[in-house]
Protein backbone atom coordinates (compact mmCIF):
# COMPACT_ATOMS: atom_id res chain seq x y z
CA UNK A 1 0.00 0.00 0.00
CA UNK A 2 2.98 2.25 1.06
CA UNK A 3 4.29 1.88 -2.52
CA UNK A 4 1.10 2.35 -3.81
CA UNK A 5 0.54 6.04 -2.71
CA UNK A 6 4.10 6.97 -3.53
CA UNK A 7 4.80 5.38 -6.82
CA UNK A 8 4.40 7.03 -10.08
CA UNK A 9 4.54 10.86 -10.89
CA UNK A 10 3.59 13.64 -8.53
CA UNK A 11 0.81 15.56 -10.70
CA UNK A 12 -0.52 11.50 -11.56
CA UNK A 13 -1.01 10.87 -7.51
CA UNK A 14 -2.30 13.94 -6.97
CA UNK A 15 -5.07 13.13 -9.34
CA UNK A 16 -5.63 9.82 -7.85
CA UNK A 17 -6.03 11.39 -4.44
CA UNK A 18 -8.59 13.88 -5.37
CA UNK A 19 -10.91 12.01 -7.00
CA UNK A 20 -10.89 9.12 -4.23
CA UNK A 21 -10.83 11.25 -0.98
CA UNK A 22 -13.33 12.59 1.01
CA UNK A 23 -15.20 15.12 -1.11
CA UNK A 24 -15.16 17.82 1.46
CA UNK A 25 -11.54 17.98 2.21
CA UNK A 26 -10.48 17.90 -0.90
CA UNK A 27 -12.80 20.54 -2.07
CA UNK A 28 -11.01 22.51 1.38
CA UNK A 29 -7.01 21.98 -0.23
CA UNK A 30 -8.28 23.14 -3.54
CA UNK A 31 -10.31 26.36 -2.01
CA UNK A 32 -6.46 26.93 -0.33
CA UNK A 33 -5.29 27.09 -3.60
CA UNK A 34 -7.16 29.04 -5.69
CA UNK A 35 -7.34 31.56 -2.66
CA UNK A 36 -3.43 31.70 -2.72
CA UNK A 37 -3.87 32.14 -6.35
CA UNK A 38 -6.27 34.74 -6.00
CA UNK A 39 -3.75 36.82 -3.98
CA UNK A 40 -0.60 35.94 -6.41
CA UNK A 41 -2.88 37.55 -9.30
CA UNK A 42 -3.58 40.70 -7.21
CA UNK A 43 0.30 41.09 -6.00
CA UNK A 44 1.79 41.04 -9.65
CA UNK A 45 -1.49 43.29 -11.00
CA UNK A 46 -0.26 45.08 -8.05
CA UNK A 47 3.17 45.51 -9.31
CA UNK A 48 2.12 45.74 -13.21
CA UNK A 49 3.44 42.76 -14.19
CA UNK A 50 2.15 41.62 -17.46
CA UNK A 51 1.38 38.31 -19.09
CA UNK A 52 4.05 39.07 -21.42
CA UNK A 53 6.32 39.26 -18.55
CA UNK A 54 5.00 35.76 -16.88
CA UNK A 55 5.16 33.82 -20.21
CA UNK A 56 8.77 35.00 -20.52
CA UNK A 57 9.54 33.57 -17.30
CA UNK A 58 7.78 30.68 -17.55
CA UNK A 59 9.39 29.72 -20.89
CA UNK A 60 12.66 30.75 -20.06
CA UNK A 61 12.45 28.79 -16.29
CA UNK A 62 10.05 25.84 -17.21
CA UNK A 63 12.25 23.47 -15.22
CA UNK A 64 12.04 25.91 -12.21
CA UNK A 65 8.14 26.04 -12.82
CA UNK A 66 7.89 21.81 -13.17
CA UNK A 67 9.52 21.49 -9.99
CA UNK A 68 7.27 23.53 -8.13
CA UNK A 69 4.31 22.22 -9.49
CA UNK A 70 5.70 18.87 -8.02
CA UNK A 71 6.04 20.47 -4.68
CA UNK A 72 2.36 21.77 -4.93
CA UNK A 73 1.09 18.43 -6.24
CA UNK A 74 3.40 16.35 -3.02
CA UNK A 75 2.19 19.04 -0.53
CA UNK A 76 -1.79 18.98 -1.28
CA UNK A 77 -1.29 15.53 -1.67
CA UNK A 78 0.20 14.78 2.19
CA UNK A 79 -2.68 17.24 3.77
CA UNK A 80 -5.39 15.55 2.48
CA UNK A 81 -3.99 12.34 2.82
CA UNK A 82 -3.48 13.26 6.78
CA UNK A 83 -6.98 14.51 6.73
CA UNK A 84 -8.87 11.69 5.31
CA UNK A 85 -7.57 9.20 7.87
Amino acid sequence: MFDDIFAGEPRDKFYDIIFNANRNIVANELDKILAELANLREIVAQKGVSEAEIFTFSANNANLIESGLNDIYIGVVGEILSQNE
